[in-house]
């Protein structure tokens, strides 16, 4: 571990091999948890989380170079720290616009006439008292 110890039966350590190579420990309580060696990432190497996250959300395999980049043999630079910055924000604007659409469609147009109804509905399908509608 990263005070030379050989640690506990079970664990399990990883060397960053970014910034100052920190070793990093995940020990059979966190049950395999990656949260510790992503909020590392996230932390210290941020453009290195936006690479991450953007090939967790990706179906396809990661290709020849973003291997390289990922195991610190090639330094990512600038350009293409922003190229994945734009990737993952187009990901991120296409899952919110798909939870717009599931919304829309499961509950319809929604304004305040419609809420009217609806609550006029419950109301009256509840028999609330007055106090409820004041």
């Amino acid at each position: 571990n990263s005070d030379g110890q050989a640690g506990d039966i079970g664990d399990k350590h990883y060397k960053c091999y970014l910034g100052n190579r920190k070793i990093l420990t995940i020990t059979r309580a966190m049950k395999s948890s990656l949260n510790g060696l992503i909020g590392h990432l996230k932390t210290h190497f941020l453009p290195m989380y936006r690479l991450y996250l953007l090939l967790k959300s990706r179906k396809t395999p990661p290709t020849a170079d973003e291997l390289r980049i990922a195991q610190g043999e090639k330094v990512l630079d600038a350009t293409t720290a922003a190229q994945y910055s734009v990737q993952l924000e187009q990901a991120s604007v296409s899952i919110v616009d798909t939870f717009n659409k599931q919304v829309t469609k499961a509950f319809g147009e929604w304004n305040q006439a419609k809420f009217e109804e609806l609550l006029t509905q419950w109301l009256v399908a509840c028999d609330q008292p007055f106090e409820e509608v004041e």
